[in-house]
């Protein structure tokens, strides 16, 4: 006996990549820049992007697509353009642009362009400004109050979750390939974050300095490091929580500093901004907990607290050590802590406050 043979005809393709067109179709309708071929092109853009590796390292690029080079760059703050290639309105095109362009895109200092010409697309990079205090291009497209710019923003938010932005506060966030919909989505979670270490900072400091902090942990997001952060009220220089680690013999003010380029923007006041900007994104690449305070300022990092017993045993815990940590900072919260913060290795993010 035999068994069934082949069946005939080619086999049935399911794809939902048809509806991610349509949604990014009817996006395309409503920011004014209706066309089936860029739909198709900017669907494949999502895509690739959701989680888009060179050489095996995760690349987060930020693209732009307009009409109007000279307009996009006066929106989004950019400079010195630089093209790089063209071709027709298709995937392929995309492909190319993200090849040839994505690796010189990291780190702040350059963005992808994609133009829409009458015979396709043309592509290439423009600067941007990576201070600290800046705003990011796709934060001046976020306070965009016009929907008629014509200029739509691609960002990666983690893993398999891209931010779609036009004008005028039209924006989606497009979950991929089983990304997890019931989590907040990464910028809601680092807003949260950066609220919580500003809560206690003088008002007239506060909006620069939350902007501060959320530029500098968006960037160690992108990382392939998991991360915890510990946010401790003004009144306290450390916690009993604490079993080991490194506790700064003296706070280091980062709202001082940022206060004193605003005052003075001098080169000497410039660059202690970048210097605890790298600062922080290197004490949160370490292992262990970074340590903030809602004042503003750093207390220390790769520190570590003593897990009970209790919690290892609990049947319906799921997550290996840093999880667990997270749990026993979350447990402190409301008396020696005013927040907690993880980003797992897998890249979901969390943030619970007091």
């Amino acid at each position: 006996m035999t068994g069934p043979g082949p069946e005939a005809g080619s086999p049935l393709i399911l794809s939902f990549r048809h509806l991610l067109t349509e949604s990014v179709g009817a996006f395309l309708d409503e920011a004014d820049m209706t066309c089936p071929l860029t739909a198709d092109a900017l669907s494949e853009l999502l895509v690739t992007l959701s989680r888009y590796r060179e050489e095996g390292a995760l690349l987060f690029p930020t693209a732009f697509l307009g009409d109007d080079l000279g307009a996009m760059l006066e929106l989004l703050g950019g400079h010195d353009p630089i093209p790089i290639g063209s071709g027709p309105r298709n995937r392929a095109t995309i492909q190319r642009a993200l090849k040839q362009c994505a690796p010189l895109g990291q780190g702040r200092w350059w963005a992808l362009y994609l133009l829409r010409e009458p015979e396709g697309l043309t592509y290439g990079i423009f600067r941007t400004d990576p201070f600290p205090l800046a705003e990011t291009p796709l934060e001046r497209l976020r306070h965009a109050q016009d929907r008629g710019v014509r200029v739509v923003g691609v960002l990666q938010l983690a893993d398999n979750i891209i931010e779609l932005r036009a004008g005028g506060g039209l924006v989606r966030h497009v979950y991929l390939s089983g990304a997890r919909v019931d989590l907040e989505p990464p910028s809601v979670v680092l807003d949260s974050l950066a609220s919580a270490v500003t809560e206690q900072v003088l008002p007239s400091s506060r909006e620069h300095a939350r902007g501060f902090f959320r530029r500098v942990m968006f960037e160690v997001m992108q990382s392939s490091h998991g991360t915890l952060v510990a946010v401790l009220p003004r009144e306290r220089a450390g916690s009993a929580l604490f079993v080991d680690g490194i506790l700064l013999p003296r706070p280091m003010d980062v709202v001082a500093l940022l206060d004193r380029h605003h005052a003075t923007p001098d080169g000497s006041a410039a660059s202690a901004v970048r210097a605890s900007a790298q600062l922080l994104r290197g004490m949160m690449a370490t292992d262990g907990i970074t340590v903030l305070r809602a004042d503003g300022c750093i207390l220390g990092y790769n520190v570590f607290v003593r897990h009970p017993e209790t919690l290892a045993r609990q049947p319906a815990f799921f997550g290996g050590a840093r999880r667990r940590t997270f749990e026993v900072l979350c447990a402190a919260l409301g008396g020696e802590l005013a927040a907690a913060f993880i980003r797992s290795q897998d890249g979901d993010v969390a943030c619970r406050r007091a």
